[in-house]
């Protein structure tokens, strides 16, 4: 098979149908020549996805013809593996050990790049957009040189999942998939988004190489199904579309995105039978200039026209080609003169708020050297009328959530009964899950164990954690574990996400403990918190309290940031670095590695006391004291509080864990006055034991403890806001120890209310 060693003849020779390879050794890259590597389908059952590599080659073309990149030519050599892994895998060698190629590109399939990601990350050699939905190309850690490109075949079931509960949450499933990686890939996302409120009734398997699927159909339809998914390749998603209209059957169908062509799909299957089709998108179709905006689509339309006129603008796989050759380029560009291997991968993990033209308007590229993921949304669409119309909004398929293994761990937590009680410490032991090292979790936790520790009558273990997910996941299933320190906003995300089954009824909380004000570290560029709306967002790993708030907070202010899962003070090189655009860290002030940074180039954000965040935060203020190097001396900088409570599971009264939890409320409340003097953590001054937890219930031993020594006055009440509101006894709080965020907030209302009379 002839050699076709520039990109234009490439082009033209792949329009042409030809297979691409070379015979002996290729000569050594030229000094002014970007060599990249390429495998595509251009036969077999996947020779539909073969257009991509094809306007990939053209779009270098026209790179080409417009000077190249930084005066170097773009040489691309593809290879036909007609999707099958061991061609895939002798291409690949042959392009980096012969070819000598810088990078490999643009590999079509989840098992063809699964059979080369090993080879090209042992040889260091850059394995860019990878073109398959699998999770395996954002593993950074075991693949660094690994990049992909397409949403996740997961995180577009999921988004499927979410438009069925919203709409269709009585229905019943089918599900039509490929029998490898990706189709099963496709039904896990499905089944973990739909997290068995709907009802997948059948699932019906097929292999690459079939030629019908006839038989699955039948199997299908014959379920009573009424929503019928898809996660199939184009060619069977044509034989699905029509055989289902041969039947005469028209359940709600899904097509995966990988299969909504609609020269590739939807005229061969006939549009009669596609009508109502649904799907999702992150990039436009050919055809839609509204969208796409005049300048971006005269464009697109002129490149087509000029470099592809063979294949038609309609072809989907055609825009996929077009938009990875454009991030492809963006790249290499971004290399300047360092065409290195190490430079290449670095600019690939450096991606930050791209909108390439023709993707969905509002759907951003970000990658970063923990994210290897650079497109994680997606906008639903329906076939009518013979087009696709997209509608509602943009989806996010990574449930925030849902990458925490302790929400997923609690989402299939089943009843109180079936606890393992079993291996109980001593009597008068009590087991308490604090946070990290360092954290104020842990420093609450340790002063408990000095003030209320007497060895004999109570013990108390202090346990470093995770942060606030963890803890409530420790408290729920972990042997011996009797209480933590836990946000309020974390049991209210629990609930409102529906992660544990009548968790209300299972978790309690013993006292508010102390409130943890949210820190947002940027460069003084960003302004305001809202600002960070597509930026690159460290919020601390995913089992922590902070990434529960930050991931609240930006959902109830309309804010979607590309979240980074990194320790907030292990993360503060990267912000320098402009790695990221800025840190959250929500714990008690002051911070200690926060309180040493003193650098001029950076700040802390404003957090403003929006109406939607009132109902579970309050206001706060970070002042000079707290951080001299990041606020002017007598200034501060105005934030929110998110609350941290005791809290432990609902054990019966008569049970052994109720009497020790009992046992550590009556020690510790009677010397509340005694932890909030030094050396203790200043946060134990803001202890309110009198106050409440709107919509959850109070550990009944400690509802008692406070009716016999703090009873309330007839009719009062005392909410979460009200800290020190009725004032505590004498001997557990005195007056200048009550609540200072109380004191700021009723601040905060004195002024707001001034503001607004001004005005």
């Amino acid at each position: 098979m002839p050699r076709r060693s520039l990109a234009t003849a490439l082009a033209l020779a792949a329009m042409a149908g030809a297979a691409f390879s070379t015979q002996g050794v290729a000569a050594p890259p030229a000094s002014n020549e970007i060599r990249i590597g390429n495998t595509a389908p251009y036969t077999g059952p996947a020779s539909a996805y073969g257009v991509i590599a094809k306007v990939i080659a053209a779009y270098l073309e026209k790179t080409n013809a417009e000077g190249g990149i930084n005066g170097r030519k773009v040489n691309m050599i593809s290879y036909d593996d007609a999707y099958e892994p061991t061609k895939t895998m002798e291409a690949t060698r042959k392009l980096v050990e012969e070819d000598q190629v810088l990078l490999a590109l643009g590999t079509i399939g989840t098992n063809t790049n699964a059979a080369i990601q090993p080879y090209l990350n042992s040889k260091k050699v850059p394995h860019l957009f990878a073109l398959s939905g699998a999770a395996a190309w954002d593993q950074p850690r075991e693949f660094p040189w690994t990049v992909g490109f397409l949403p996740s075949y997961a995180a577009e079931a999921q988004i499927f999942a979410q438009y069925l509960l919203e709409n269709h949450p009585r229905g019943k499933i089918a599900v039509l998939y490929q029998d490898d990686g990706m189709g099963k890939e496709y039904l896990k996302g499905l089944k973990d988004g739909l997290g068995g409120k709907i009802p997948i009734v059948a699932e019906a398997p097929y292999k690459v190489a079939d030629t019908t699927i006839d038989a699955q159909i039948a199997k299908l339809k014959a379920s009573g199904a009424d929503v019928l998914l898809e996660f199939t390749t184009p060619k069977f998603a044509v034989m699905a579309i029509r055989r289902a209209a041969e039947l005469g059957w028209r359940p709600l169908q899904f097509a995966a995105s990988i299969s909504n062509s609609y020269s590739a799909v939807i005229q061969p299957a006939g549009p009669q039978n596609a009508e109502g089709l649904l799907s999702a998108a992150y990039r436009l179709e050919g055809e839609d200039a509204a969208a796409a905006g005049d300048v971006a689509f005269r464009e697109w339309t002129a490149f087509m026209q000029r470099y592809v006129p063979s294949i038609s603008k309609t072809n989907g796989q055609a825009v996929l080609g077009y938009l990875v050759g454009k991030l492809t380029v963006e790249v290499l560009r971004n290399c300047g003169d360092d065409l290195s291997r190490e430079n290449i991968i670095r600019q690939a993990r450096g991606l930050k708020g791209i909108q390439l033209p023709m993707m969905v308007q509002g759907i951003l590229i970000n990658t970063s050297p923990s994210d290897h993921a650079p497109i994680e949304q997606m906008r639903m669409m329906r076939f009518t009328n013979g087009q696709w119309q997209h509608f509602g909004p943009v989806r996010s398929g990574v449930d925030a959530g849902a990458v925490s293994d302790s929400f997923k761990t609690i989402f299939k937590y089943g009843t109180a009964t079936k606890r393992d009680l079993a291996n109980q410490l001593n009597a008068n032991t009590v087991s308490l899950m604090t946070g990290s090292f360092g954290s104020t979790y842990a420093q609450v936790g340790a002063d408990l164990a000095s003030v209320l520790d007497n060895g004999t009558s109570l013990r108390i273990l202090p346990v470093m954690g995770r942060g606030s997910v963890q803890a409530v996941a420790d408290i729920l299933l972990l042997r011996g574990v009797d209480a933590g320190i836990v946000r309020k906003d974390t049991l209210a995300y629990l609930d409102r996400k529906d992660f544990a089954k009548d968790i209300r009824n299972q978790f309690v909380y013993v006292a508010k403990m102390f409130n943890e004000e949210m820190h947002v570290l940027a460069p003084r560029s960003i302004t305001n918190v809202r600002e960070l709306d597509g930026k690159t967002v460290v919020v601390d790993l995913p089992d922590s309290s902070t990434f529960v708030t930050a991931i609240n907070v930006f959902e109830r202010l309309g804010i979607r940031p590309h979240l980074i899962y990194q320790e907030p003070r292990l993360a503060l090189d990267m912000l320098r670095k402009g790695e990221v655009d800025a840190i959250v860290a929500i714990e008690g002030k002051p911070l200690q590695w926060l309180n040493q940074v003193n650098d001029r180039n950076l700040h802390l954000v404003p957090v403003e006391y929006a109406k939607n965040l009132q109902e579970e935060y309050l206001p706060s203020k970070l002042s000079s004291q707290d951080y001299p190097g990041l606020v002017p001396e007598g200034g501060f900088v105005e934030t929110i509080a998110a609350e941290a409570v005791l809290a432990s599971y609902n054990w019966a009264p008569n049970s052994d864990r109720y009497r020790r939890l009992a046992l550590l409320v009556d020690t510790m409340f009677d010397k509340v006055a005694q932890l909030q003097r030094p050396p203790f953590h200043p946060k134990w001054r803001e202890m309110a034991p009198r106050a409440t937890v709107a919509g959850w219930t109070r550990f009944k031993a400690a509802q008692e403890w406070l009716d016999r020594n703090m009873p309330l006055a007839s009719g009062s009440a005392v909410s979460s806001a009200s800290a020190a509101v009725p004032p505590l006894p004498s001997a557990v709080v005195s007056p200048q120890d009550r609540d200072p965020l109380y004191r700021e907030f009723l601040e905060w209302r004195a002024n707001r209310a001034k503001a607004a009379g001004g005005r």
